[in-house]
């Protein structure tokens, strides 16, 4: 790759996730602002991964599964509740990866819920596919894909 190919696939990867770290550090300020105390706030991000998302929010949670592992697989699990929740705890890792490459800082005590995965789903998916091009960041996607693929395809089964 190109000196300049590797220019624009870091600077696109920056700021795909800049952009999308941002809006997801105000989401979660708010959500801190709203929920005094972090027993709270996390007794609320749990029961947003207790009842199953609906058709349109599988569809984003498949897209960013897609990105980190591959389409096909993807498109066999079933997005269920246990499932964003796994999604959730990739995203986190993969975020806190790349933050430690210096890629972006990371909020801190962000935890990427439901909500934040299925309305910024484009960016996240985006995000991945950019990184996964570039040689020291692709190291975050996949050792991620590699730890969560056991637990995620269980997550599906319901088991």
């Amino acid at each position: 790759m190109s000196t300049r190919g590797t220019r624009w696939t870091t600077a696109t990867a920056l700021l795909a996730a800049g952009a999308t770290l941002a809006v997801g550090a105000l989401g979660s300020a708010a959500q801190a602002a709203d929920h005094r105390g972090g027993d709270r706030a996390t007794a609320t991000a749990q029961a947003r991964f207790q009842s199953d998302p609906t058709p349109e929010e599988q569809e984003r949670l498949r897209e960013i599964a897609g990105a980190i592992w591959t389409p096909e697989l993807a498109a066999g699990w079933n997005m269920n509740a246990e499932v964003a929740g796994v999604l959730s705890q990739a995203t986190e890792r993969i975020l806190e990866c790349s933050a430690a490459f210096a890629l972006v800082p990371r909020p801190p005590g962000f935890v990427p819920g439901l909500g934040y995965l299925v309305q910024y789903w484009k960016n996240l998916r985006d995000y991945y596919l950019v990184v996964k091009q570039n040689r020291t960041y692709r190291a975050c996607v996949v050792s991620t894909a590699a730890y969560y693929r056991s637990i995620i395809e269980m997550a599906s089964q319901g088991i």
